[in-house]
């Protein structure tokens, strides 16, 4: 008994602070949350895959798993388990966070079943498994499948019970008679990238296999903040592969496939299941979500549904739980006037908590219950599909989001007290999922997957501010938006410049532009030497107009330069100063 109350401590002492993929602002014991409510843990291949409509207004896909092991609950050699969200004609709906997985996958699956929306065996977390090597992705000190193994066993106190041997010492020899050659990474480049924005990324070195093959590459997973790896299968990303180099874009692909990269080094993985890992880290500023479909590489997008963006309206519950705190208005704030992506808030308040496809876009408090324990949020994004010239694109026609009502929130004005959690940051924070951003690596960002008890991460400062940006200049320069009308830059009038997190309190000091918000020109004023340099730069990085200061009093004509975010940067011999600009 004693030796059963340490093996069971020690599992717990593992499992503390891992995070399952895909987890959206989860707490940090989520994974033993997940364990110990599940209904049936298995593990085995998803053979096929189809969606559905229910009756709740949601879309579903049900995962036909071949079942080669049981961990936990009564399953035969085949089970339907279901996923939220998925592809139904030329409609899409995405949740995060949700389970995600692809056709010929292969993983351990923890399944619950959700009574309040009549949904039997509802996948809570999938833990993609390589079938050759073993290894385990997107948990944290838990590299390889015998370990997740005895692991959950002793979690749950059951035995495994193996209905399928898989013939892993079978496929390891024919490896072994084919190819053992060991990869080796030899450079990176860049090494400063964006995700889901069709980034290449060029691995070099040698013995990756002259074919891709059932080779691939992993990232350190932005949906745990980089603790573990998390594998990217075969498929669009992949631009070429040669024993030597590989070319590929950067992942953020959120449907059927959960592979978010994030800062950190870089893994390939040959068909043979040799590994190398990079020495250089790869960092991945910002994450747009992606979708893969029909095994082609589909982008998302921002459209104008009301008022040329979209407008929010609050639930009872939560209008009712800040009371007169101005959070929210706060929280969309701060996103608009950062980022320019069209976002506002409506005083009709909703009687509801559900969230469906229904024309309203929701932010508000659940009902007790009716979210995971383990979870402080979740948003479901709608999007409607269309063909263009670029290939299928996905543009956004409604966002919900809903807060955990059984947590302790704190909506007070200074740092959260106590055990409590900061309700503003998790705001902010599923604000930035709407807008079509995935988590980053980044401890001081709101897009950081976790937050813990008494933290709080109130401040847009880059990379969120630059993914915003990215993601609104690309809305209003769509060419082809299927329909729609098309996004318009929020009204920078309308906002406090103090909401504007990249303008500190110095740089107002030693250099005043005006106007800002600016039209067709600006003034830059202040204490520079003559011949002093400015550049202006967009969204997206790119110098739009650069010049020589030759007075501390100098007028810019920027008639050229279309709506949206900009960056000044002002530099002389002993000093350099940055500021956020709007053009209205």
């Amino acid at each position: 008994m004693k030796s059963q109350k340490y093996h069971f401590a020690l599992l717990i002492s593992l499992f503390l602070g891992l995070e399952v993929c895909a987890q959206c602002l989860s707490l940090p014991n989520a994974v033993e949350q997940q364990l110990n409510s599940s209904n049936k843990i298995i593990e085995g291949k998803i053979v096929s895959q189809q969606t559905f409509a229910a009756a709740d207004g949601n879309i579903y896909t049900s995962n036909s798993i071949d079942v080669y092991r049981v961990f936990k609950g009564e399953v035969g050699f085949n089970i339907d388990v279901v996923t939220e969200g998925g592809v139904l004609g030329d409609w899409m709906q995405v949740v995060t966070p949700s389970a995600q997985m692809h056709v010929g996958e292969y993983g351990v699956l923890v399944v619950n079943d959700d009574l309040n929306r009549s949904l039997t065996s509802l996948a809570s977390a999938f833990y993609s498994v390589d079938e050759k090597s073993g290894t385990v992705y997107g948990l944290k000190n838990v590299a390889h499948r015998e370990v997740l193994y005895e692991s959950i066993a002793r979690a749950t106190g059951t035995q495994t019970i193996e209905l399928r041997r898989i013939p892993v010492d079978l496929l390891q020899a024919n490896a072994t008679q084919t190819s053992r050659a060991v990869p080796e990474i030899s450079s990176v480049y860049p090494l400063a990238v964006t995700a889901g924005t069709q980034t290449v990324l060029t691995i070099t070195g040698q013995g990756f296999g002259t074919e891709q093959g059932d080779g691939y590459v992993a990232f350190h997973n932005a949906d745990d903040g980089g603790q573990s790896f998390v594998s990217l299968p075969t498929g669009p990303h992949y631009i070429s592969w040669t024993d030597t180099q590989i070319e590929m874009y950067v992942p953020s692909s959120t449907l059927y496939n959960n592979t978010v990269a994030g800062t950190g080094s870089v893994r390939v993985v040959s068909g043979n299941g040799a590994s190398a890992e990079s020495a250089q880290e790869v960092s991945v500023e910002y994450a747009k979500s992606e979708v893969v479909y029909s095994n082609q590489l589909n982008s998302t997008m921002l459209v104008g549904m009301q008022s040329g963006g979209y407008v929010y309206k609050r639930n009872q519950q939560l209008a009712q739980f800040v009371g007169s705190s101005n959070m929210v208005d706060a929280a969309f704030e701060k996103w608009a006037c950062n980022t320019g992506v069209n976002f506002a808030l409506d005083n009709e308040i909703l009687n509801m908590t559900d969230w469906a496809h229904d024309g309203n876009n929701l932010i508000g408090l659940s009902n007790p219950g009716q979210l995971p324990s383990y979870l402080l949020g979740k948003t479901v994004t709608t999007f409607s599909g269309c063909s263009t010239p670029n290939g299928l694109q996905w543009n956004l026609i409604e966002v919900d989001i809903l807060l955990n009502r059984d947590i302790d929130w704190w909506i007070g004005d200074v740092a959260p007290t106590g055990n409590l959690y900061d309700l503003e940051t998790a705001i902010l924070h599923e604000i930035g999922h709407a807008h079509l951003l995935q988590h980053n690596n980044n401890l001081s960002s709101p897009m950081y997957f976790q937050l813990t008890e008494g933290a709080m991460r109130r401040d847009l400062y880059s990379p969120s501010i630059d993914g915003g940006n990215y993601v609104s200049t690309q809305a209003v320069e769509a060419p082809t938006t299927c329909g729609n009308e098309s996004h318009q830059y929020f009204d920078f009038s309308t906002c406090n410049l103090s909401l504007i997190n990249a303008v500190d309190d110095k740089i107002k000091n030693e250099i005043l532009v005006f106007p800002n918000p600016f039209q067709d020109q600006i003034t830059i004023a202040g204490e520079w030497k003559s011949g002093s340099l400015f550049s202006i730069f967009d969204a997206a990085g790119r110098m739009v107009l650069n010049g020589i200061l030759n007075s501390n009093n100098q007028t810019i004509s920027t008639s050229q330069l279309s709506k949206g975010v900009y960056v000044l940067e002002v530099r002389d011999e002993a000093k350099s100063h940055i500021q956020r600009l709007i053009k209205n």
